[in-house]
């Protein structure tokens, strides 16, 4: 179990509280768009075969003069895992596929070319844009042999942070994803308003997991006999001087597993979650984050010697799945040491949406069995792409409860927008910054408020648990933004 915990942020590691604020939740409780400009496509690529490895960031396109343009072509390809090599579903030839970087305002134009023997599409997992057209749209399939252009146009006033993209083709989400057809997306800014954090060196850790078997994809269940991997490397080493400081944007790109997080001697220090900057700085020993969660830190150099970043062991629940502890990377702390910076106390505001509500709806994840196997549920039903489960109109602030009335974890994720945590299991909840994904705790439930406020939002989308097996099985709705 994940105790939460409460500190009062304040400037230097030294003089911190041993209060924490531990804000995870308990485990217990085709368009007419300029050619884009491809991407290398290495078609064999090698990952962690000897060891210690170099810690290495994945590659990076970024926007110019206000656009980004790249291709991905989504291919069976051979690569290398942790000295295991095996032929799977990926983009351009490579588990860990480029970082897409860009700027408020910006748009992107992105060509998915689709060499894979069944259907596919394109999702950009946390960004607030339109559902519509060939934008970030889960009913436009892509299929065998298709070129399908998107267009996503980033609001002026997005948040800066991670977010991250990924398949989403119902009944192939999950298949597709464990693959390795994943990656992350950088909505510059993040640290632009605090002088003392400006120039920070900053790291993407991506967080995959794999399970090969004789140079195939295997699966043996949530959690058994996988690789787990941080940019499609078997613990790298990534060094740091004594007080230096990072930003690490850590993101849970899997398709199902949970991470809890620990860096040996060291504490994390939260700046943002989902991609949405908190409003004040929160110190923790551990981190907490469900699939397709993202949280950015500040790690600052300890003592010197190595320590290693670890995810404890996890278990979902009683109809769930239990996977062991593992080693994701090692710091190494060495050379000569410089002045830690000097750490904000506060960030900016973040609004409180308490008393902006204006409805209530409840909603349950649910499960059961039958001859064909695991069914999951929302309210009682099974996904239908064709029917649209929930009406909301453009302007509403929204109260949602999400019961969980099974026996093991679920998260909630909603598409185009956050929301605020206000309550779990009965108790209410501080608030600190927005989620795009949430832990659901076993036999329990959470309320959180949707601002349905953003024209960008208007038409249909999905919200979903996003154990991308459950999802795939039945577990995500349709909802319509009408103006």
């Amino acid at each position: 179990m994940i105790h939460q915990r409460h500190a009062t942020p304040v400037p230097l590691p030294a003089a911190l509280t041993a209060a924490l604020v531990a804000w995870a939740l308990a485990p217990s409780a085709a368009t007419h768009a300029p050619p884009a400009r491809p991407l290398a496509e290495n078609r064999t690529a090698t990952f962690g075969a000897g060891l210690p490895t170099a810690f290495r960031e994945p590659p990076s396109v970024s926007s110019r003069g206000g656009v980004l343009q790249a291709t991905l072509t989504a291919a069976r390809s051979s690569i290398t895992v942790g000295g295991q090599r095996a032929v799977t579903e990926v983009y351009n030839g490579s588990y860990s596929p480029p970082t897409l970087r860009v700027h408020p305002g910006d748009l992107i134009r992105l060509r998915l070319i689709n060499r894979l023997d069944e259907p596919t599409n394109f999702h950009t997992h946390g960004l607030h844009v339109s559902p519509a057209g060939n934008s970030d749209n889960p009913f436009l399939p892509v299929q065998p042999g298709q070129t399908q252009e998107f267009e996503f146009r980033i609001p002026a006033n997005h948040p800066a942070g991670l977010f991250w993209y990924h398949p989403h083709a119902h009944h192939f989400s999950n298949e597709q994803v464990r693959n390795g057809m994943s990656g992350a997306l950088i909505v510059e800014g993040l640290l632009d308003s605090f002088p003392t954090l400006r120039g920070l060196k900053e790291r993407v850790l991506l967080l995959k997991d794999i399970q090969l078997e004789h140079g195939h994809i295997a699966d043996r269940g949530i959690g058994v006999g996988t690789t787990r991997t941080v940019n499609g490397l078997v613990n790298p080493t990534l060094a740091l001087r004594p007080g230096e400081t990072e930003l690490w944007r850590i993101g849970n790109v899997g398709a199902n597993l949970y991470y809890r997080l620990r860096l040996d001697g060291h504490r994390f220090y939260q700046v943002a979650r989902d991609g949405n900057r908190l409003a004040r700085l929160v110190p923790t020993d551990e981190l907490f984050i469900p699939p397709g969660g993202r949280i950015e830190v500040l790690v600052q150099g300890g003592a010197r010697g190595m320590h290693p970043l670890r995810t404890l062991a996890m278990n979902t629940g009683p109809a769930g799945n239990q996977y062991p502890a593992a080693v994701l990377a090692t710091m190494r702390v060495e050379g000569e040491a410089v002045t830690p910076r000097t750490l904000p106390t506060t960030l900016l505001p973040v609004k409180d949406l308490r008393s902006k509500v204006t409805g209530h709806r409840t909603v349950v994840f649910s499960e059961g069995e039958t001859q064909d196997g695991d069914v999951f549920f929302i309210d009682g039903k099974t996904f239908d792409p064709n029917r649209v489960d929930t009406r909301v109109r453009l302007g509403a602030v929204e109260e949602w409860t999400i019961r969980n009335e099974s026996d093991e974890l679920h998260d909630f994720h909603i598409h185009q927008t956050g929301f605020q945590l206000v309550e779990v299991n009965g108790t209410p909840q501080p608030l600190d910054g927005y989620y795009d994904t949430v832990n659901v705790p076993v036999r329990g439930e959470i309320k959180i408020i949707i601002p349905f406020t953003d024209p960008v939002m208007v038409g249909k989308f999905v919200y979903h648990c996003h154990l991308l097996s459950h999802e795939d099985k039945g577990m995500m709705a349709t909802i319509e933004v009408v103006p």
